[in-house]
């Protein structure tokens, strides 16, 4: 049996761009779901999103700190390599803005998968040995992060026209650096890559990170 790769037609070799895919879990059950700085887990969704916005102002502040993590998330995953999210699956218990998020999926599609270390240290103290594993550990120092930031937040309080600009603070989603790293899931997969041994390229990944 052989392998004849389609080059001739589209003038490029199916290895290229060599691109990786992640696959990511995070479970919040563990996280923090309080009023204060902690609370608010980590997700994408903001208060137009629920079917029921928040009632309250305490609970739309976490819905804004989830933002605000997610985002953090989103700048420490691309430290090193641009890269694109796919296949966003949130988890709730109810489509309500009072509901607190349990687990967040989604998928991460990386251009240059030779630019990720393989090597590291997480904030559990614990060594890094794979990309992925990179991956989960920048995930897991955005949410034991703290940063204010201004934002726009919906307000349920009489007099503030459901819309005010606040200073959001969010912090660690928990006081264990444990509970943090254990609830991450980064998998990798390897069936995106190129099919073929011809179309694979020596992994140049380095093996030590600056950060």
């Amino acid at each position: 049996m052989a392998t004849v790769e389609p080059k001739s037609l589209y003038a490029v070799s199916p290895a290229e761009p060599q691109m990786t895919y992640f696959q990511v879990a995070i479970a919040q059950g563990a996280f923090a779901d309080s009023a204060d700085a902690n609370g608010g887990r980590v997700s994408p969704c903001v208060a137009n999103d629920f079917a029921t916005k928040p009632t309250t102002l305490a609970e739309s502040l976490k819905v804004s700190r989830g933002a605000l993590r997610f985002k953090m998330m989103m700048e420490s995953i691309g430290i090193r390599s641009n890269f694109k999210v796919h296949n966003i699956v949130t988890t709730y218990a109810s489509d309500a803005g009072d509901s607190p998020i349990t687990n967040l999926a989604f998928g991460l599609v990386f251009e240059n998968p030779d630019f990720i270390p393989t090597t590291g240290t997480s904030i559990d103290g614990s060594s890094t040995g794979t990309k992925a594993e990179y991956i989960a550990d920048k995930i897991g120092e955005a949410l034991n992060t703290t940063r204010t930031e201004n934002m726009t937040v919906f307000d349920p309080t009489s007099g503030q026209g459901l819309i005010s600009n606040d200073a959001v603070t969010a912090g660690p989603v928990s006081g264990n650096t444990g509970t943090i790293r254990d609830a991450i899931s980064v998998t990798e997969v390897s069936a995106f890559a190129p099919n073929t041994s011809g179309q694979l390229a020596t992994d140049n990944s380095l093996t030590y990170s600056a950060e």
